[in-house]
């Protein structure tokens, strides 16, 4: 038994937009899963060891996890839009002292949050 397959022709337009968003979505499971994996190590320690390492974080991860717990989080703070907005504007920005400490704080109340906390069960 032959199975034959038959291709059609497509524009290339429409070709290179269908493999943007199949590389999108590549990208984006790959940045959940890496963020998932941050989180969980952060939900497995004790208070001060999340604390120390949550406060330890380079601007680019605390910003990328930042972003992931806050989506999990489902709250809504202009702070942290304002924060995530103003570095995907501008990524190689250093943030403050001010904003980065708040951020660091508010990353570590976030993952400490019961929403966070059942979330991160159900992924």
């Amino acid at each position: 038994m032959t199975h034959e397959t038959k291709t059609m022709e497509v524009p290339i337009a429409i070709a290179e937009r269908v493999q943007a968003l199949i590389d999108a979505f590549k990208a984006k499971e790959i940045f959940k899963a890496e963020r998932k994996a941050v989180v969980n190590n952060f939900l497995a320690m004790d208070g001060l060891s999340c604390e120390m390492a949550v406060y330890s974080l380079p601007q680019n991860e605390l910003l990328d996890t930042l972003r992931f717990v806050y989506e999990l989080s489902g709250t809504n703070s202009k702070f942290i839009t304002n924060i995530l907005i103003q570095s995907r504007e501008n990524p190689k920005k250093v943030l403050s002292d001010a904003q980065r400490t708040a951020a660091k704080s508010l990353l570590f109340n976030l993952i400490n949050d019961p929403s966070v906390v059942s979330a991160m069960k159900e992924i």
